[in-house]
């Protein structure tokens, strides 16, 4: 049907369109048992881990937050591909990178969760939106979904073993 509004950019829905995003269908009883209950909630901690690290420029607890194999891909509405990073030290260097060129205060905010377990892994989607603060105001930097693969490492904890950010813009 035409409307005669413009195409909106991003098209809704592109991400999943183009498979960087989607998750299974709810798994009822057995996705609320209070195994699966606490590593949820520890998965949602390390992903807000993760924004913690990055906004307050500590490149250590950023590197924690991956697998020392970890891959960070992104793309900007599947148009602009950002380059591939490998291994935790390196991932946590390379946006560590990116501090100095901001030159204002980030905050990440992740939310409406959707965790799916299996075993010793698990797959996260969180929105995120990421706030610029300034001479003391705020307004939207980026914005978009990200897609979390994790691991239940030898220690307990749960790490980032890959992460992909479907990003709606970068400002």
């Amino acid at each position: 049907m035409e409307t005669g509004l413009p195409v909106p950019r991003p098209a809704p829905g592109w991400a999943t369109a183009a498979g960087l995003l989607g998750f299974a269908a709810y798994g009822g009883s057995a996705a609320t048992d209070a195994g699966s209950a606490a590593d949820r909630l520890l998965i949602a901690e390390r992903i807000a881990r993760y924004g913690w690290a990055y906004d307050e420029h500590d490149q250590a607890a950023l590197a924690e937050c991956f697998t020392a194999d970890a891959t960070w891909r992104g793309t900007i509405m599947g148009e602009i591909e950002i380059p591939a990073k490998h291994g935790a030290e390196n991932i946590a260097a390379q946006e560590a990178d990116l501090w100095p060129k901001q030159g204002d205060q980030r905050r990440h905010l992740f939310t409406n969760h959707v965790i799916e377990l299996s075993g010793d892994e698990a797959t996260a989607h969180a929105y995120m939106l990421q706030l610029r603060i300034g001479h003391a105001h705020s307004s939207l930097a980026i914005s978009g979904a990200y897609r979390f693969h994790l691991r239940r490492e030898a220690d307990g904890g749960w790490r980032i073993d890959s992460l992909t950010a479907a990003l709606e813009n970068l400002i």
